[in-house]
Parts: C-alpha cells; sequence; structure tokens
C-alpha cells in the first residue's frame, strides 16, 4: 500500500505542466482541423477549403485539494509538496486528474459539400479517485515516534482508485451538410477511431476496514484488524520506470465519435446569427493482454493482534505489488478468478452540447455542456472526465481571434482562463487568470496549424 499515493504522485510530476481541451480556441471558427475534437461536424463547411496540423501540446493537472499559484507553478509539483498537500493529515478524499494529448501531423480537406479529416494524437490520463487522504499520508510516510495520529482507525466504505492509460489513436472524420433550407443549415459527421495502447495501470482499495498501530519497539507503523479487497492490474510499460527502452503497442481497439450541428443563417453563406451542437465522443475501447505477473486481487485478512508492517513494501516497485503481498499469505488471501488474460478499457467517453452566438461583427459567446459517460467504480482501469459547463466570450477574426474561457467543473471548480489565435499558432490556458490568486487545476496549450480559407 505505501507506493499507491506515489503512483499518482510520480504521474503528476512528469506530465502535470501541460493543458487539455484547448479552452477558448476550440470555439473559433477558424480552429481549422481542431474543430473536429469538439463536434466531428463542425468541419463539414469550414472556412478552410483544406487545413494541416503541424503539432500541438494540450495537457492539465487538476485536483480538489491543491491549489496552484501563478507565482510558484515551478515548484508546485515537486514530489514532497505535492504528497503534502494531496494527502495532507486533515485532507478527505482525494481526486484528481492529469491529461496529456499530443496532436500528430493531420489534414482535412473538402470534396463538394464533404469534408474529410484524417488525424492522429497521442494521449495519456491519470485518474485519483475517492483515496482516503490520512490514509494515503500514514501508509506513505516513514514511522515517527509519538505520533498523535496513532492509532488511526480505518472504516471506509469508498471504491479508491488510481488509474494510469497510455494510448495513440488515429481517425479518418467524414462529415457534409445533412440539410439547408432558408436560413436553417443543418450538418453532420462521424469518427471512426483506431486506438493502440502502450500501456494501463490501476490499483484498487474497496472497503477497507482496519488500524494503523505504533510499534515502538520495531520503530515501525502496522495495519491490524484489517479486512477489504486490494487489486492491482496491468499491462504494457513498467510503471516503476524498469526496462522500458522498447516500448510496444500492447492493446488495440475501435471506437467512434457522432456529432451534429445547427446554424441559424438569415444573411446567407456560412455566417449563422446563432449555432447549436450535440456530439458524442471517445465511444468505444482498448483491448489489453493483462500481464497476470504483475496482476491480481487479494482478500485483506489481518486479525486483530497481528501486525503487517507497512515497511515491509519499502522500496517495493508499484509493478512488483503482487509477487510482494504473496509473501503473506496469511494476510492477503490472491483471488484467481480476476486473472482472465484480455480486459477491455473503456474509452474517456463524453456528451458535450454547445451553444454560439453571433453578438455582432466580430463578436462571439459560446457555451459548452460536458456530462462524463464513463466511470471507475465498477472498473477500476478505465479513465474518466469530470463534467462541467463554459461560457467563452471571444473575439474571432480571420486572423487574430482572442478568448475569454470561464468555466466550471465537478473537480477543480470555477476556472478563468485566456487564448489567443495568431496567424497559424495559437495558444492559452483555461486557468491562468484563477491561478494568479490560486487554482486546482493548471494547464496551457499551444500548437501550430495552417490552411486555405475559402472565399465564403
Amino acid at each position: 500500500m505505501k507506493r499507491i499515493s506515489t503512483l499518482f504522485l510520480l504521474v503528476c510530476s512528469t506530465i502535470a505542466v501541460k493543458s487539455q481541451d484547448l479552452p477558448g480556441f476550440r470555439s473559433s471558427n477558424y480552429a481549422g482541423i481542431y474543430g473536429v475534437y469538439g463536434n466531428p461536424a463542425n468541419i463539414a463547411d469550414s472556412r478552410y477549403n483544406w487545413d494541416v496540423n503541424i503539432i500541438g501540446v494540450n495537457a492539465s493537472v487538476g485536483n480538489n485539494q491543491v491549489k496552484y499559484k501563478l507565482s510558484n507553478i515551478g515548484t508546485a509539483f515537486s514530489g514532497d509538496t505535492l504528497k503534502s498537500q494531496l494527502f495532507g493529515q486533515n485532507n478527505g478524499t482525494v481526486k484528481a486528474l492529469a491529461n496529456v494529448q499530443v496532436y500528430l501531423p493531420s489534414f482535412m480537406f473538402k470534396v463538394k459539400k464533404f469534408t474529410f479529416a484524417f488525424t492522429s494524437r497521442a494521449r495519456v490520463m491519470a485518474n485519483v479517485s475517492d483515496v482516503d487522504g490520512k490514509l494515503a499520508d500514514k501508509v506513505s510516510n516513514d514511522f515517527t515516534n509519538n505520533d498523535p495520529d496513532l492509532p488511526y482507525t480505518i472504516a471506509s466504505n469508498d471504491k479508491m482508485r488510481v488509474s494510469v492509460n497510455g494510448w495513440a489513436e488515429y481517425n479518418v472524420t467524414v462529415a457534409r451538410e445533412i440539410m439547408h433550407i432558408g436560413p436553417h443549415y443543418l450538418k453532420g459527421g462521424v469518427t471512426l477511431k483506431y486506438m493502440t495502447g502502450v500501456g494501463n495501470a490501476s490499483v484498487q482499495i474497496d472497503n477497507l476496514k482496519g488500524t494503523i498501530v505504533a510499534d515502538e519497539a520495531k520503530q515501525d507503523a502496522a495495519l491490524t484488524n484489517a479486512s477489504g479487497t486490494i487489486g492491482m492490474n496491468f499491462a504494457g510499460i513498467n510503471f516503476s520506470g524498469e526496462n522500458n527502452d522498447d516500448i510496444k503497442f500492447v492493446g488495440h481497439g475501435v471506437g467512434f465519435e457522432l456529432g451534429a450541428v445547427y446554424e441559424y443563417r438569415p444573411n446567407g453563406g456560412n455566417d449563422y446569427k446563432f449555432r447549436l451542437g450535440l456530439a458524442l465522443t471517445d465511444i468505444g475501447s482498448i483491448k489489453y493482454e493483462r500481464d497476470v505477473t504483475r496482476s491480481g486481487t487479494f482478500a485483506i485478512n489481518i486479525p486483530a493482534g497481528q501486525n503487517f508492517y507497512l515497511s515491509s513494501l519499502d522500496g517495493v516497485g508499484i509493478d512488483n505489488y503482487k509477487s510482494e503481498l504473496n509473501k503473506y499469505p496469511q494476510y492477503f488471501t490472491a483471488d484467481k478468478q480476476n486473472d482472465k488474460a484480455t480486459y477491455n478499457v473503456a474509452l474517456p467517453g463524453r456528451l458535450q452540447l454547445d451553444g454560439d452566438y453571433h453578438i455582432k461583427d466580430k463578436f462571439f459567446v459560446n457555451g459548452n455542456v460536458q456530462f462524463s459517460l464513463t466511470t471507475l467504480k465498477s472498473k477500476a482501469f478505465n479513465s474518466q472526465y469530470f463534467g462541467g459547463f463554459s461560457v467563452t466570450p471571444r473575439y474571432d477574426g480571420r486572423i487574430f481571434g482572442f478568448f475569454l474561457p470561464l468555466s466550471y467543473n465537478t473537480l477543480t471548480k470555477f476556472n478563468a482562463g485566456a487564448s489567443l489565435r495568431v496567424g497559424p499558432l495559437f495558444l492559452g490556458s483555461g486557468s491562468v487568470l484563477t491561478a494568479l490568486s490560486g487554482a486546482h487545476q493548471a494547464d496551457f496549450f499551444v500548437g501550430v496549424r495552417f490552411g486555405r480559407l475559402s472565399h465564403k
């Protein structure tokens, strides 16, 4: 258990300085090929005859415990600082999400009323769900004499989860006009996805009950009178960092995205007064070959009066937990029914509703609502987003655009950011303004793309 909390800390320390979801920029009429990621129908009747993405990076980290400040963002992700804040003595349950997307070279083009796009990207997601902060603090720190919090009684009915997923995807999108009657314009699109997974890892603890006590004689903390279950699941790369010189694709899967957009165009062309969009995104799964040497589920049964010393797991990599717990069969009973050869990891599906209103000239305001369609409760190895909504006023010209995304989600609450587009370059953050005083989210994005504008 000592490495459960550090798995997430490892992920945060390596990917926390990036961003997600292109806040602000994604609402632009001049987002080009990037519009496909919010709704595949967006690229139908695009402002561009063709568009090419060179590269883009878009990632974020958010949680319900730690606040990041812009003034000290460089030191906020050190291991000790992050651990003490996330898993402090008085913290409740910890929820967190780290998300990285690298948009690889892609292109789109028009053929009459059809628009086609070929896109690719690499993605990493890490989730922490309902981890007891005080418990994690006890099992991740060395024993100290006269700890005032020991003994510590655990009586959890929660399903604690930590998961990490990494994959690449290759997508084909087709979009076109469906209906055009007077000022009423309807377009639709579909994306077919092929995914290759490089790795999946998860740790789960269910219904843990017990007591952490101090053993002064052994100078150690121990778990006693405990029950519950603990499980680990692995495929692909070694998450302890060992033997990863040759990373292989070990998972494969397919998926799809669907979208429709209605526009009210009283003045003709592709200028609208308002726009409404509906999309299902990231629907599908990746099938992995389970590494049974690292994966397993154990029933915990440590009788009162007997101790399992937490130092037993000092220096044990998370990938070696199964073999280590097998050394204590009197306390951890392996469940052989959970050693199936393959398993399916669901994509982080979302339902997205979008509305855009043309105020005047080049000024617009956008509203977006997102609902998460996946959960870690029944399958700890999945990835999930958090539901929320955003409002984005913007200036959206052909060469220059400026965006002010204001958002709220169930994980990091309120965030305010800023982003801009200048010719082929776009960059920004969904939380840079709230980070001036402290925000539960840190993110940024940057990219380069170019295309040929249509005459309309």
